[in-house]
């Protein structure tokens, strides 16, 4: 097991040769010819689970971690990679994506977290979606809906929210998994915007993170200035290289806080996903 905590590369934009491997690794097993079927209503379909015991902990110190789990395969194994990382089994809140609710509850119960989970989509008799687990109560949630859909199979992505009740107040938190390059980065940065924009309710403290697509080139610092334009600070400014792939690594998954100092950020190795997982150390910022 490896640890690492990368300095920002140059941004590569991605020539057009490679794009037809690249949206094979982006898409997985789902093709344009796939049969997908939506989960339009906004309410639902909802799940969740209370495993935790550490509700009490105090949240001015947090590790927040976000793991695209690729296609919630691989949990188990996930699972022995976090127990193994005190950084990771310790982690205050736990954003997750590509997965489904026997992945999230099997997660959530073994490593000792509350969670909420919401799909987008089903597909291949398996759902789709976004959790968010957390070491104390989960006291509001809900599914954004994001704008735009696959134009070649009309799947939609989603973003989760979810409001944690902790002993220094309430922590707003969103797990993301805006579109591949199918959609083309102008829309995707819509998707970004729109998250950004629903998030406009919540008051400090506030992180924002998961699996953004920001393949193509200059999208990483296109999507990151959506959220610094708005006070975030871009938490994990400095990992490069969430996903690796035969045709090079790439930099899909963020991190954007609001209210927290950012001490640090990280990324793992991993044999669970495609994607590694990255966290954050944040600090509650105290006001002068």
């Amino acid at each position: 097991m490896r640890f690492r905590v990368r300095r920002a590369s140059a941004r590569r934009g991605i020539g057009p040769q490679l794009w037809p491997l690249l949206l094979g690794l982006a898409q997985g097993p789902l093709t344009a010819c796939s049969v997908v079927y939506n989960y339009d209503d906004p309410d639902g379909p909802r799940f969740d689970g209370q495993y935790s015991t550490t509700g009490d902990r105090s949240a001015e110190s947090l590790n927040l971690v976000t793991f695209n789990i690729q296609f919630a395969a691989r949990v188990s194994t996930a699972i022995d990679e976090i127990e193994q990382n005190p950084a990771l089994s310790e982690a205050g809140v736990l954003l997750l994506q590509e997965m489904d609710n026997a992945g999230t509850d099997a997660l959530a119960e073994q490593l000792g977290f509350d969670y909420v989970y919401y799909p987008g989509s089903r597909h291949q008799g398996k759902d789709f979606g976004n959790a968010v687990l957390s070491r104390w109560p989960i006291v509001a949630d809900h599914k954004l809906i994001l704008p735009h859909r696959n134009p070649s199979n009309g799947r939609i992505r989603i973003a989760v929210a979810a409001s944690l009740d902790t002993p220094e107040g309430l922590v707003h938190v969103y797990s993301v998994h805006t579109e591949t390059p199918w959609l083309g980065p102008r829309a995707r940065l819509e998707q970004s915007r729109a998250i950004a924009e629903d998030a406009d309710r919540f008051s400090e403290p506030l992180a924002i993170a998961g699996d953004f697509n920001t393949l193509e080139g200059n999208s990483v610092d296109a999507t990151a200035e959506i959220f610094t334009d708005r006070g975030y600070s871009w938490a994990t400014q400095g990992v490069t290289d969430t996903v690796e792939s035969p045709v090079g690594s790439f930099t899909l998954d963020h991190v954007f806080t609001k209210g927290y100092e950012v001490l640090s950020a990280h990324t793992q190795a991993t044999d669970a996903s495609d994607h590694q997982p990255v966290w954050v150390v944040l600090e509650r910022r105290t006001e002068p």
